[in-house]
């Protein structure tokens, strides 16, 4: 089984923050192979350190690429097809980083690790 490492998750688990999903952070420390994180998700993590809107401990070029290949996480990154699925997802949730995920999360078959419910919404298993 892979997963796909929600925002929230990859954040929480490198910087350990308290409400971190037991069974989420479990399935990171013992598949940590298994676990990958959408450069749509660093985008999204990259415009809210713009913004001011979050701060993290570390630089996102390379403080989260040499976290990522620490734990033995890989990085996803953006197909044609993942952008173009978007245009017949089901208007359930707006936020187009979560949306490229699910699309992602199809096509890949992939399980999600995220506090966000909404995933579900989309038929996709979420563990937290």
């Amino acid at each position: 089984m892979k997963f796909l490492v929600d925002t929230n998750g990859w954040l929480g688990f490198f910087e350990g923050k308290d409400g971190f999903g037991s069974e989420a952070r479990k399935v990171m420390e013992t598949n940590p192979g298994s676990c990958w994180i959408s450069l749509a998700s660093v985008w999204e993590a990259a415009i809210k350190v713009g913004l001011g809107k979050l701060k993290v401990d570390y630089d996102l070029e390379k403080g989260l690429a040499r976290l990522v290949e620490q734990n033995g996480f890989h990085f996803l990154g953006l197909e044609l097809e993942d952008a173009a699925a978007a245009r017949s997802l089901e208007p359930i949730h707006r936020d187009p980083f979560d949306r490229i995920q699910v699309c992602q999360a199809h096509r890949l078959g992939f399980t999600i690790l995220s506090r966000n419910p909404v995933f579900e919404k989309y038929g996709l298993k979420r563990i937290w």
